[in-house]
């Protein structure tokens, strides 16, 4: 068999040339960190203005007890997995990622967990549950947040009272209006309102295995209660105010038990007709 010696040396030579060039690209490309020095640390916390715990301090302080913090250290020992690892352990942050530039800068972004309700249960325990359903623990953190109180277990908090603070998250309304849950023994469910000096029961939360068909019914149950109670504030509370009664019970679907302030006579306000007027919902007996 006849080898074509030439032709082949020069395939080869193309080759090793090829090769050669990608290699001084990558070369060029990569930067060397073996003298350079950190020279700025840019620190990105995401909803650091909402209702978020952590900021841009809190982040250095964790890196500078770690002794990880990269400010005037060498771009080549900056150890960016042991910093985001680090920080991933904080109870607060969700996720961190770390990178370099070229021009000397270490980047740093946290996204963290949003606490969405306190819980100060009757048992003593005192602790946060964040967006996604799970607990954090309290510490020295101040945030202006939904309440939660009573008979509640962490279960019960998880699975129940955050569908509840979710719901109200995500109405305007009742965001600004609600400042307080309570959970009664018997699992009533009450609302304690920025304005008016009343308490408002719901009724007990509709209770299914299914964690589906338990965000689902607890939210229509919801959308129901509080649409009744926004109509009776619209033509009950604005015509006779806001301060007569201290206890407002609308868990039963036919009527509206009020009790009145200073030991007066409880009213009992019915909606027996699904079809009437809404302001039938203003008058008393």
């Amino acid at each position: 068999m006849y080898i074509n010696w030439k032709k082949t040396i020069i395939v080869t030579l193309d080759l090793v040339l090829v090769a050669y060039i990608a290699l001084a690209v990558t070369s060029f490309n990569k930067p060397d960190h073996s003298s350079q020095v950190c020279k700025k640390v840019s620190i990105r916390v995401a909803d650091a203005d909402s209702s978020g715990f952590l900021s841009a301090g809190e982040i250095k302080r964790i890196l500078v007890n770690k002794n990880l913090y990269p400010d005037g250290k060498s771009m080549e020992q900056t150890d960016l997995r042991k910093m985001e690892n680090t920080l991933k352990e904080h109870m607060l942050i969700k996720d961190a990622e770390c990178y370099k530039t070229q021009d000397g800068l270490v980047g740093i972004t946290v996204s963290q967990k949003l606490p969405m309700l306190r819980v100060k249960a009757d048992n003593g325990e005192d602790y946060y549950i964040d967006d996604e359903g799970n607990i954090m623990s309290n510490g020295s953190y101040a945030s202006d947040l939904l309440v939660a109180t009573g008979n509640i277990s962490n279960w019960y908090a998880q699975n129940y009272i955050q569908v509840v603070a979710r719901w109200i998250s995500q109405h305007e309304l009742w965001r600004n209006q609600i400042v307080q849950l309570n959970v009664l023994p018997d699992k009533s469910l009450e609302i304690v309102p920025r304005i008016g000096g009343h308490i408002v029961c719901l009724g007990q939360l509709p209770e299914r295995s299914n964690k589906v068909r338990r965000e689902r019914d607890i939210n229509q149950f919801l959308d129901t209660k509080l649409t009744r109670l926004d109509k009776f504030y619209l033509y009950g509370l604005n015509e006779i105010g806001w301060n007569k009664y201290s206890y407002i019970d609308i868990e039963f679907d036919n009527q509206i038990i009020c009790k009145k302030n200073k030991n007066g006579k409880d009213d009992d306000i019915r909606d027996e007709s699904p079809d009437n007027d809404d302001k039938t919902l203003a008058s008393t007996h």
